[in-house]
């Protein structure tokens, strides 16, 4: 859950200090998970589904943002979407940097919080550099795509149908990514 925190903590420091107060104006910019959460179907119904069928808690959440109040909108927005993950990035080295440190014994209940903690952080950063409106990958991909296309992947990004389009392409992608990412999680932590 702290993850996801930072994550959009990040987004709305980002799009604070490039001159947008939205955030602030909302209540964002605060690790408390609260404020962050998305209404109760990305809150309260998404992660129930996902725990029931895959014994993970997944959650998404939003950072309101205003790009017109950015001096370099496409740009500024890019920059703002990839504060997200690269503090999941971080997060997760942390954890991991934690966990080959002497304070931390391996086998107790701390040790695989922090390494469950630190490879959802990792996975969370990944899913989030997708292309998929309206994930984060998108808005940072977005200046490279013909206008034309733009339109319509924005107009995707704020329709209802956006969620569906990011667990179906998203989760199936996903799928393929997980074990090459556990590979690589796995050679980082002491086991």
């Amino acid at each position: 859950m702290y993850g996801t925190s930072l994550h959009e903590m990040a987004h709305a420091y980002v799009a604070t200090w490039l001159g947008d107060p939205t955030p602030g104006q909302y209540g964002r910019l605060t690790l408390n998970p609260i404020p962050h959460l998305s209404p109760v179907l990305t809150a309260i119904v998404l992660p129930f589904v996902m725990f029931m069928s895959s014994g993970s808690l997944f959650m998404l959440a939003t950072t309101p943002i205003n790009p017109q109040r950015f001096s370099r909108p496409m740009r500024d927005r890019a920059l703002v979407s990839v504060a997200g993950p690269i503090m999941n990035f971080l997060f997760a080295a942390v954890l991991i940097a934690l966990l080959w440190s002497p304070f931390i014994e391996r086998g107790t209940f701390i040790w695989a919080v922090f390494i469950h903690a630190s490879r959802w952080n990792l996975i969370l950063g990944v899913f989030n550099l997708l292309p998929i409106p309206p994930l984060d990958g998108y808005w940072i991909v977005r200046g490279a795509v013909p206008l034309e296309k733009r339109i319509q992947l924005d107009a995707l990004a704020v329709s209802p149908w956006a969620l569906g389009v990011v667990l179906l392409l998203g989760g199936g992608l996903m799928g393929y990514i997980i074990p090459y990412l556990d590979t690589f999680f796995f050679r980082l932590i002491p086991l």
